[in-house]
Order: structure tokens, then C-alpha cells, then sequence
């Protein structure tokens, strides 16, 4: 049974990036900035609090695939189809270091808690983890036998999370490179279905993962349990073909689960009790995917963004 949705729009931009598709979007860790990224080949810095654009990032000569803000709140992280990753100093809106090394599209990355040291998933089926003081690759991991959709860090740095349209989610030392175990949801004895997100969950006791069968899991991995599984309503995916991504929203006791999904729609679900509490609509061209939402404070501040550009940011209410 739904309740009232907890979110009330902010404000909404229709066309982040002019006729062109928008891939994601991420907030600041100090809630100032909202960045997006597109197939235009820029990356666009917004202040959370106005809406107004702060400025265009242009470096890359082809798609931009994902982006990622440092802990230190100095840097951003770029990855493109054009094979680079780039890091750019925010103040100065300039890049300061170009990374390469990947043989193939690159899909993911994350920073470690102290901003030295950036992990990135590729198509090439590998994870490469780069010291970004030297700018050099550390280590590569042979990862998967299929794209890299997805990672995360534990909230310790000590491991490393991937998901791949292998339909495997596989945890890594990130000291060692080491592979520390495989999860796979094999349903009824059949194929899995390819991974298309993987985060831990704010203590870093569950992984939770989103696949194109449409749906998401969430994984007790100690004990290589599925021990929660979250669906649409009226048998409806939640996603068949378009990796979206998802978070957890822990702010004023709520404890939630949200993804967008192929219908223009973001879901929010009780943790506990797998239900779906409410829904918003994120977008206004109808059954545009939702391709990502992220979130500030734990959930006080939430953004999303649609395949067709639209970025929208909502308040807590509840």
C-alpha cells in the first residue's frame, strides 16, 4: 500500500544538454554542485542550490559514459567512449590529469575516501586502479568475461565491489587485487541476467544489486544470501535493457530503497518489508528511463536525471 510521496519538486531543468543523451548525474559531497554528463561530450556543473549553471567542462571527443566527484570536493572524475578518464580540478574548471590505459569503452569509477587513488570498470572486462598523484595505473584485475556495468567501494576502501553483464558480482581485495569471492543469482536453475548496478549499503554489510530481469537484490554477501528482492508494481520491470542506478536513503529514521526505472518513474521501497511506499514522476516525456538518482545527506536532497535530459531536485517532506 502507497503512501504520500516524502519528496516535493524543487526545481526542474527540461534540457540539461541541448538534443542529446544524458547518461548521469551526481551530487557534490558537500552539496554544493550537481554535475551531468551526455553523448554531447561535455560535462555541466550546476549549484545544487539555484539551478544556475556554474560551468561547461569540454575536453573529451566522445561520450561521456559516467562521472564521479571526489571526497575532498576538489576534483571530478570523467570517463568517455573515447577511451580516457580525466580528472579535472573544480575551481580552475580545467583537466589536470588524462588517464589511458583501457582498450575499450569505460562504464564506472569511484574514488577512495582520501581522493589518491581512483578505481574504473571497462568493457575490456577489467578494473584498473590508478594512483592519481603519479597518474599512474596501479593494478589491473581481470575481472570479468563480459562488461563492467558497475562498482563500489566499501565504505573502508578495503573492498571493491563489480557487477557485469556476465551476471556475475564479484568482490576484490583492493590492497591485493585478489578475487575474495562470486555471487550469482541463478534463477531456477536457468542463465542470470547481466548486472547492471552494484552499491554497498551504508554500512557495507550488503551489496545491493539491480539486473536486467528487473529487479533489484539485495545481498547478505558474507553468507552468499540473496535476503531481499524489490520489484515494480503490476509485473512490471523495473529495468530490461538500460543499466539505472540506484542508493539507499537513511535520513530522518526512514529506511528506504530508490531506483528510477524504464517508465519515467523513480521507486522508493521499505527496506524491511520490500514494499513500494511511493513513486515520483521524473520526467515529463513519458516512459523516458530514469538513469540515475543520487542523493545528499543521506536523503535530504535528491536528483535525478532522465535519458532525455531532465534534471529534477527534490526536497525531503516527509
Amino acid at each position: 500500500m502507497t503512501i504520500e510521496p516524502k519528496y516535493k519538486l524543487r526545481y526542474s531543468i527540461k534540457q540539461t544538454h541541448d538534443n542529446n543523451l544524458t547518461s548521469t548525474v551526481k551530487i557534490s559531497p558537500n552539496g554544493e554542485l550537481i554535475a551531468t554528463c551526455s553523448t554531447d561530450n561535455s560535462i555541466k556543473l550546476w549549484y545544487l542550490k539555484t539551478g544556475i549553471l556554474k560551468c561547461k567542462l569540454i575536453g573529451h571527443f566522445k561520450g561521456i559514459s559516467n562521472i564521479a566527484f571526489s571526497p575532498n570536493n576538489k576534483y571530478l572524475a570523467s570517463t568517455s567512449d573515447d577511451l580516457t578518464i580525466r580528472i579535472w580540478d573544480i575551481e580552475i574548471e580545467k583537466t589536470i590529469k588524462i588517464l589511458k590505459n583501457h582498450t575499450f569503452f569505460i562504464n564506472c569509477l569511484k574514488f577512495d575516501k582520501r581522493s589518491r587513488i581512483l578505481i574504473t570498470g571497462s568493457s575490456d572486462e577489467n578494473i584498473r586502479i590508478w594512483d592519481l598523484k603519479r597518474g599512474k595505473n596501479m593494478r589491473i584485475l581481470s575481472a570479468h568475461s563480459d562488461p563492467i556495468s558497475s562498482l563500489d567501494l566499501s565504505f573502508d576502501d578495503t573492498i571493491i565491489v563489480s557487477g557485469s553483464y556476465d551476471g556475475l558480482i564479484r568482490l576484490f581485495n583492493t590492497e591485493t587485487g585478489s578475487c575474495l569471492k562470486t555471487l550469482i543469482y541463478d534463477k531456477q536453475g536457468g542463465s542470470s541476467f547481466p548486472i547492471s548496478n552494484v552499491i554497498f549499503s551504508p554500512n557495507s554489510k550488503y551489496i545491493l544489486s539491480s539486473s536486467l530481469d528487473g529487479y533489484l537484490r539485495l545481498w547478505d554477501y558474507i553468507n552468499n544470501l540473496v535476503v531481499k528482492t524489490f520489484k515494480n508494481d503490476n509485473n512490471l520491470p523495473i529495468a530490461e535493457k538500460y543499466c539505472l542506478g540506484s542508493c539507499f536513503i537513511v535520513f530522518n529514521n526512514e529506511s528506504l530503497i530508490c531506483s528510477g526505472n524504464e517508465l519515467g518513474e523513480i521507486i522508493f521501497w521499505d527496506i524491511q518489508s520490500q514494499d513500494i511506499m511511493f513513486k515520483l514522476d521524473a520526467s515529463e516525456i513519458k516512459n523516458s528511463p530514469i538513469m540515475q538518482v543520487d542523493n545528499y545527506n543521506d536523503g535530504e536532497i535528491l536528483v535525478s536525471i532522465s535519458l532525455n535530459g531532465e534534471l529534477n531536485v527534490w526536497n525531503y517532506c516527509g
